[in-house]
């Protein structure tokens, strides 16, 4: 490892260590909102509206914590974030969560000094090439020229996937995504890569979509989730059972219009215990035993939380694909709600 980024690692760890030292939870519940770490603007993932109100699949997210800890899902400060200060962000203590779906990466789990909440999107890193290249896999990229985002695991990923292939490219950085893909779109590269949901939200805005290929194959895993920083341990469990939560609530049939319904009536053990009726876990933890009540009624169960905002609900109509539940084909679960 080069001295620069063993330093730089060290730098955002002791950054982290002394910030979380209060205890993350016992600040925010003092400060009475959150301070949540979102990209600076991408549609289906955080965006402001025309009214300035952000929404997508990372500020539900934020919106979902605020409602564990606070009880308020509108208790939150949106705090936009680039791929270069988004881990400074966090450590420093300016944000709480940092709710980008950051790809997690064994370096990064064990030198920055957080910890992952998830992952709560399972996809991969893929390929998005112009249509007139002629290029149908990744096998017919040699010497291409590929946009990539600056600072991201991307950019080491595709280094790595074309080394081990024998394979050269030229990389063509960008600072953020919106330039990333202003450059794609401007044909200053053959080819961009990021994540297939990404790719297809950018692609789906475009009045040219046709004219642009995303591979069917990913060159890498990418299991994406929020991050906190480490020494806050109280926080961390209660954001990972929130996660959780969210998960074994499709699986138990609650839902945003349901779940009033089933505080009052269900006799099911695991759906009282989900939702407050029965035992103490939510007051174990730090907040209220309806923690995950309040949680549903902000932006649903997970398969609600996916679907409206990358979704069948939304305009970009991603697939779930390895985000759909175990039961139904995908990846996704959760251990038992005792």
């Amino acid at each position: 490892m080069k001295k620069s980024v063993f330093f730089g690692a060290m730098t955002v760890a002791g950054l982290a260590a002394g910030a979380a030292a209060a205890g993350t939870l016992d600040d925010v519940k003092a400060r009475g909102k959150l301070n949540c770490g979102v990209t600076t603007g991408l549609t289906g993932f955080a965006a402001p509206d025309a009214n300035g109100e952000w929404a997508g699949f990372d500020v539900s997210v934020c919106r979902a914590v605020a409602a564990a800890v606070l009880g308020d899902a509108s208790a939150v400060e949106f705090v936009p974030t680039t791929g270069k200060t988004r881990f400074t962000a966090l450590a420093s203590g300016e944000i709480d969560i940092l709710s980008r779906s950051v790809t997690a990466t064994i370096s990064r789990d064990t030198t920055l000094g957080f910890s992952y909440i998830g992952p709560n999107m399972m996809t991969g890193q893929g390929l998005m090439v112009h249509k007139s290249t002629g290029a149908t896999d990744y096998d017919q990229m040699d010497g291409a020229t590929i946009c990539v985002l600056a600072g991201t695991v991307t950019e080491r990923y595709l280094a790595d996937y074309f080394k081990a292939k024998g394979m050269s490219f030229t990389p063509v950085a960008a600072e953020n995504g919106d330039q990333l893909f202003s450059m794609y779109f401007d044909n200053r590269c053959d080819a961009v890569t990021m994540e297939p949901p990404y790719l297809a939200i950018r692609r789906q805005k475009m009045s040219t979509a046709e004219e642009h290929v995303i591979f069917e194959d990913v060159i890498a895993k990418s299991y994406e989730a929020p991050m906190i920083r480490e020494g806050s341990p109280r926080f961390y469990k209660l954001l990972q059972w929130m996660h959780y939560g969210m998960v074994t609530a499709e699986e138990l049939g609650v839902t945003k219009a349901n779940v009033d319904e089933m505080v009052a009536s269900s006799t099911d053990p695991r759906v009282q215990r989900l939702l407050g009726v029965e035992g103490t876990i939510g007051a174990d933890m730090g907040t209220t035993n309806d923690w995950m009540v309040n949680v549903i009624k902000a932006v649903g169960n997970y398969g609600e939380f996916y679907d409206n905002n990358l979704g069948a609900n939304s305009p970009l109509q991603v697939p779930r694909g390895l985000n759909a539940l175990l039961r139904d084909g995908g990846a996704l679960t959760a251990p038992g709600w005792q």
